[in-house]
């Protein structure tokens, strides 16, 4: 008696060539006609969601932006929206730039496509592919006076080290860390208002919908997911997820071998 999938994106449902497989779209459909809700929750923004998802892909609802926007997918109807605020946004900036890490500050949603940015390090090709991807919507942040809310910041760092430093750093917001879906190595630490994450998204959507999160699927890859699969009642990750997280939860197929269908059998 399922309710609900959920199924993150980058790694999971996407695979290798960042396409959803004819198997898992059949199944998707499948789903439907057996009234189960199907929710994709990703870290990226609805813009770049668009580019790997055609308008029409046979999904429920869409948590975007790691759990700051939810969206019903076939009206694109955004009802739910976390931002931090001016002053919390001017904080994060004044102290990511003292401790000299990259970032970027995301517009609110549904504009967490655009950013402005700040580069320290000498090299750091994760965060300049980024750029130069997104070089029609983003510009170097040189005066914060022109810093309003923001969906989320993002400091890249290809140094592990960082990771506990902003863990330690920033208690009293939500981090969220997430391997980059660029080049599979970098580590993003995502910095959202308080308590605010993939798992608190689908939360407040399974009493807006009221659905049973016991009866719920939950599929991902990566450290960002855990939130979410936490919470869900069966939880699976993909074989080409850190191992660390392999051993917490149960072990499915790679996302290149039909994963969702896999699990559903």
């Amino acid at each position: 008696m399922i309710e609900a999938v959920v199924i993150d994106l980058d790694g999971t449902l996407l695979n290798s060539k960042k396409t959803v497989s004819k198997v898992d779209e059949e199944t998707l459909k499948l789903l439907k006609e057996k009234k189960v809700l199907r929710i994709v929750a990703t870290g990226r923004s609805f813009f770049t969601t668009a580019q790997v998802l055609n308008h029409d892909f046979p999904i429920d609802y869409l948590i975007f932006s790691a759990g700051a926007g939810i969206m019903h997918y076939s009206t694109k109807e955004i009802f739910y929206k976390k931002f931090l605020l001016n002053n919390e946004v001017l904080e994060i900036v004044e102290h990511l730039s003292e401790l000299r890490i990259d970032f970027q500050v995301r517009l609110k949603v549904p504009n967490g496509h655009k950013y402005y940015y700040r580069r320290y390090l000498k090299s750091n090709p994760d965060f300049d592919s980024l750029n130069h991807t997104y070089r029609d919507y983003v510009k170097p942040l040189i005066d914060t006076s022109i810093l309003t809310e923001a969906t989320r910041i993002i400091a890249i760092s290809p140094n592990d080290e960082n990771v506990n430093l902003i863990f330690n750093e920033f208690k009293k917001y939500s981090v969220v860390r997430a391997t980059s879906p660029i080049n599979n190595k970098a580590l993003w630490m995502e910095i959202f208002p308080k308590n605010i994450n993939k798992g608190s998204a689908l939360s407040f959507l399974s009493e807006k919908l009221n659905f049973n999160l016991d009866k719920t699927v939950g599929l991902g890859n990566d450290y960002n997911d855990i939130d979410f699969l936490d919470i869900t009642g069966q939880s699976f990750m993909v074989s080409n997820a850190p191992n660390v997280l392999k051993e917490k939860y149960e072990v499915t197929v790679s996302n290149n071998e039909n994963p969702l269908t896999e699990i559903l059998l």
